[in-house]
């Protein structure tokens, strides 16, 4: 072979080795990118840490968190998506404004399919509850998230009088079974009642139970506690079919409202029984009722995942282990606050933003942000993990949470909804409107007005 094709040889051969290994190089840019993250307070903490070490891993790639309260965060992701700005790459999107959402976030099964070099082969979507999977992460056929923040309630109560001797001797004979934690909202009111020092001046506690029933979105997710046990029972699911993951335990299998009913009667009547035992039922929210079971002042609430930092630190709480047990919400059926962490379409940096989005929800950092913040685990492996149930009691009751727990309905009209429900509610539980199936029937047309 000559000196001439010798030189074409070896070009040729350069050539086909850069095709060949142009494949390989980075599907991302490799300039400096700096990704803007809008998170819930709750989330945001346990982001910014995630994003540190994602950072040192990928040192182009910077991560900026910012926290938003949930009712700033809600309207300007919905004014972002609406104008395609692109102001936010990644964010974290509340549960019941799933189908609000959808239209501005990324495709993921899509973008997987598009780009399997950005896959990591070690993901395991599989590890997530299929429920789980499909309220934080699904909207109409369409892959819009990944669960990130399985906020659930929980029954809280003091473990210690619950174990007092005294306590249950007296329980015992004043209702003729012992005191332990209740199974069902009808056991709650007896004993509420006893906690309550009005009704027992032996009691330990000013009140039996902290309620938040105020005129707000809380009370629109305080009625799935007690809708959800009529709802889900095998008579419920008779009558009304399976729950639509979609239109949530408000709704028929038809996706016609199920609570103007005898049973949606029942349920704002076990609200009702436990008002006289709760301070300020119908005027406390999220705040007032952490802070009354963290002051001492009541024996049982229910409430949010996320609490547990605050009843850590709470002196009248102290040591926590001994004092605070952690038990299934009466009834059986806690109501889910889910948290999904998707990527915004108008995002200029997708491939960076999907990398990010699987770093911060694999199976190491959603054990990680659980142990370190106290944010809770969406995958099944960190409930089953021996050190997330050696350090925090709250685990296994999660585990049995997850896969009962009630839904509020995701559909766009959501907001709508519960406007004009959390007015009716709240009447009837301040004596102002009957709490009938007519009275309840009358809120129903109006929610077929806004569905139409």
């Amino acid at each position: 072979m000559g000196p001439t094709k010798r030189r074409w040889l070896t070009v040729v051969t350069g050539l086909v080795a850069l095709l060949l290994a142009a494949p390989l190089r980075p599907a991302w840019t490799q300039a400096p990118v700096t990704l803007n993250v809008w998170a819930s307070p709750d989330n945001a903490d346990a982001l910014a840490d995630i994003g540190q070490r994602f950072t040192q891993a990928n040192p182009t790639i910077k991560i900026t968190v910012t926290p938003i309260s949930w009712e700033v965060l809600y309207p300007r992701m919905l004014a972002d998506i609406a104008s395609r700005t692109g102001a936010f790459d990644v964010a974290t999107w509340d549960v019941m404004t799933a189908g609000a959402m959808a239209p501005g976030f990324v495709d993921l099964a899509k973008f997987r399919e598009d780009n399997p070099r950005l896959v990591d082969p070690a993901y395991d979507l599989k590890d997530f509850h299929p429920t789980i999977w499909h309220i934080g992460g699904v909207w109409a056929g369409k892959n819009i998230g990944i669960p990130f923040y399985n906020n659930t309630m929980l029954f809280y109560y003091r473990k210690d009088h619950f174990a007092n001797p005294t306590l249950q001797a007296k329980f015992k004979t004043q209702y003729g079974r012992d005191l332990k934690p209740p199974t069902t909202w009808q056991e709650t009111v007896d004993v509420a009642k006893f906690f309550t020092k009005k009704f027992n001046p032996d009691s330990p506690t000013d009140y039996g139970i902290a309620l938040m029933f105020p005129r707000t979105h809380t009370l629109f997710y305080m009625y799935v506690l007690f809708f959800a046990p009529y709802r889900r029972s095998q008579d419920g699911l008779k009558k009304f079919g399976p729950v639509d993951l979609d239109y949530g335990d408000y709704f028929t299998a038809k996706k016609e409202p199920a609570f103007a009913t005898p049973e949606g009667v029942k349920a704002v009547e076990d609200m009702k029984a436990l008002l006289p035992y709760s301070p300020d039922p119908l005027g406390a929210d999220y705040g007032e009722t952490l802070e009354s079971f963290a002051r001492g002042t009541v024996a049982m609430v229910p409430q949010w995942t996320g609490v547990w930092a605050a009843f850590r630190e709470a002196a009248a709480l102290k040591p926590i282990e001994q004092k605070v047990g952690v038990a299934l919400m009466p009834g059986g059926h806690s109501v889910s606050g889910i948290w999904g962490l998707g990527i915004n379409v108008a995002s200029k940096h997708k491939p960076e933003a999907f990398r990010f989005l699987q770093f911060a929800t694999n199976k190491a950092n959603d054990k990680a942000k659980f142990i370190k913040f106290g944010v809770a685990p969406a995958r099944m492996s960190t409930l089953k993990d021996p050190e997330a149930r050696r350090l925090d009691p709250r685990v296994p009751v999660l585990e049995a949470t997850y896969p009962t727990q009630g839904y509020r309905p995701r559909i766009p009209q959501e907001p709508k909804l519960e406007d004009i429900t959390v007015g009716v509610l709240s009447e009837m539980l301040g004596g102002k409107r009957p709490i009938t199936v007519a009275e309840l029937a009358k809120l129903a047309d109006e929610w077929a007005k806004l569905l139409k």
